[in-house]
C-alpha cells in the first residue's frame, strides 16, 4: 500500500473511481489512450451500477471514438463496424466474432424498447440483409465505425440511433455472455 502523503490530492478520488470500475483494463489492452470527457465518464459510473462488465466495453469503445475505420480492422488503431465491437467486448473478457453475420448469431434478440448500453444495433440497407453493426452507449446514442461521407470522414464515431446514419436498423440484440 502506498502511504498518502505520496499520493498527490488530486488522485485520492481517481483510485476510488478506479475501485469502482476497472478503467486501467482499457489502457493495458492497447487503448490509444485517449480520455473520456466528463459526460462519457458519468455514463460509464451509471452503467458500471448495473454491469461493470458492459461499463469496461462502453469505456473501450468511447476511447476509439475517431479512430481510423478500415474495412476488415479489428483494432487498436483502425477498426471497420463489427471489428470496433468485437474488440470493446474482448477488453472486457468477452469473446465475439468478427463480422456482423456472426456477431448477431452471438446476440438475443430483442426489441428496440429494451435497449441497454452494451446492446447491438443491426442495420442494412432497405432491400439487403445486415451490413452493420454498431453499439448501444445508451441515452438514445451508438457508437461505430463506419466509412465516411462528402462531409464526414471515416472514423469511429458517436451517432444518434435515430439519426440517418449509413441504413436501416434491422435488428437488435443482447450478447450472450
Amino acid at each position: 500500500m502506498i502511504p498518502k502523503r505520496i499520493l498527490p490530492r488530486m488522485f485520492k478520488f481517481t483510485l476510488a473511481l478506479l475501485l469502482v470500475i476497472p478503467i486501467s483494463v482499457v489502457g493495458q489492452s492497447g487503448a490509444s489512450g485517449a480520455t473520456l470527457n466528463a459526460q462519457q465518464k458519468a455514463l460509464v459510473n451509471t452503467i458500471a451500477q448495473t454491469s461493470p462488465q458492459i461499463a469496461i466495453v462502453v469505456q473501450a469503445a468511447l476511447t476509439k471514438e475517431d479512430a481510423r475505420h478500415r474495412g476488415g480492422g479489428t483494432g487498436p488503431t483502425s477498426f471497420d463496424c463489427s471489428g470496433l465491437v468485437m474488440w470493446s467486448f474482448k477488453q472486457a473478457g468477452i469473446s465475439l466474432k468478427h463480422g456482423t453475420a456472426n456477431q448477431i448469431k452471438q446476440v438475443t434478440l430483442i426489441k428496440r424498447s429494451q435497449l441497454q448500453p452494451g446492446d447491438l444495433v443491426f442495420s442494412g440497407r432497405s432491400r439487403g440483409g445486415i451490413q452493420h453493426v454498431a453499439l448501444y452507449i445508451g441515452d438514445g446514442k451508438v457508437i461505430h465505425a463506419t466509412y465516411g461521407s462528402a462531409s464526414r470522414k471515416n472514423q469511429v464515431r458517436i451517432d444518434n440511433l435515430d439519426s440517418p446514419w449509413v441504413m436501416d436498423h434491422k435488428a437488435y440484440g443482447r450478447v450472450k455472455y
